[in-house]
């Protein structure tokens, strides 16, 4: 019989994704010496080091950890499926997301919403991230599942679409342009650009202009979603936006007004991806039906 406990898997998986003994502690609500313990007895019965510590960078997971840490989701997930099919319970245990910043704020809150109501027993583990941050999150088994735009691009993972949606301009409502149905990109090319510092936020914008045969002038860059709307609302330049949130004041409480482009930029969709070839837990599944179900969704029309 193994000598392997969950628990011991537990503590790896969480220490590979939080890339600390600290970070896994917090996580698992355990104290550090719990979670060097077990790790310590995991790496003891496989005979292998998985986790390289150091004081610098805190853990550094081994070539070999790659193969256990996938060993250990897949176990882990049928663990949670025999348990659930012992007690005929709801979906329980952690769910962590990676998700796009902007995605956040308008879809994340909702579907957290959406699961502590339908599904009390999951709890979530939002990790913000740019887009190719989350695909290797994903692939190195730091997350489970990952929330961003055009995830079915990457064959290694599998995804469902939730909606398509485009770029818009977003200026303040005082803005010469803002009182125009569409914006031509010759009209803004000249004007200042708060650029979204996020990829692909940023080969987005500027692979527009490029098509477009013009060159943006660049106020400042910045990864902060709603730092952008402020400074926009103050009308200090516009942005270009994938993702409309609902409200059309900046945190200040100053109005924003969104058009679309001419010429129109290509669609976006809206993804949630996961692994392939991992086996999904009750947790992703039950997840996944809340945001295909659309719950609360901003209109895809809106951009």
């Amino acid at each position: 019989m193994s000598r392997i406990t969950l628990r011991q898997v537990e503590y790896f998986r969480a220490v590979a994704r939080a890339g600390s003994i600290s970070g896994a502690a917090e996580a698992e609500h355990v104290s550090r010496s719990s979670i060097s313990a077990g790790l310590d007895e995991l790496e003891r019965i496989l005979g292998r080091v998985l986790c390289v510590r150091t004081k610098a960078t805190g853990i550094e997971l081994t070539p070999a950890s790659e193969q256990v840490l996938v060993a250990a989701d897949d176990l882990l997930a049928r663990a949670d499926a025999l348990e659930r099919l012992g007690r005929g319970s709801a979906p329980s245990g952690v769910l962590t997301v990676g998700c796009f910043p902007s995605l956040a704020p308008t879809i994340m809150a909702s579907a957290w919403a959406a699961m502590a109501q339908h599904y009390p027993e999951v709890t979530l583990n939002v990790v913000s991230a740019p887009r190719d941050e989350i695909v290797e999150m994903l692939l190195a088994g730091k997350i489970d599942c990952g929330l961003a735009y055009n995830l079915q691009t990457f064959p290694e993972l599998e995804t469902t679409v939730l909606y398509d949606t485009e770029m818009h301009v977003i200026l303040s409502a005082d803005h010469p342009l803002a009182a125009e149905p569409v914006i031509s990109a010759t009209d803004l090319v000249d004007l200042p650009l708060i650029l979204m510092d996020v990829q692909p936020s940023v080969d987005d914008t500027m692979t527009y202009f490029d098509r477009c045969g013009l060159r943006p002038r660049i106020l400042t860059r910045t990864s902060n979603f709603e730092f952008i709307r402020s400074l926009v609302a103050r009308g200090l330049g516009y942005s270009l936006f994938i993702q409309r949130p609902r409200n059309s004041m900046s945190y200040e409480g100053r109005p924003i007004v969104a058009r679309p482009l001419d010429p129109r930029p290509h669609r976006e969709r809206t993804t949630l991806a996961w692994r392939s070839g991992r086996k999904r837990t009750e947790a992703l599944r039950a997840f996944e039906e809340i945001l295909a179900s659309g719950f609360d969704r901003v209109p895809a029309s809106n951009g």
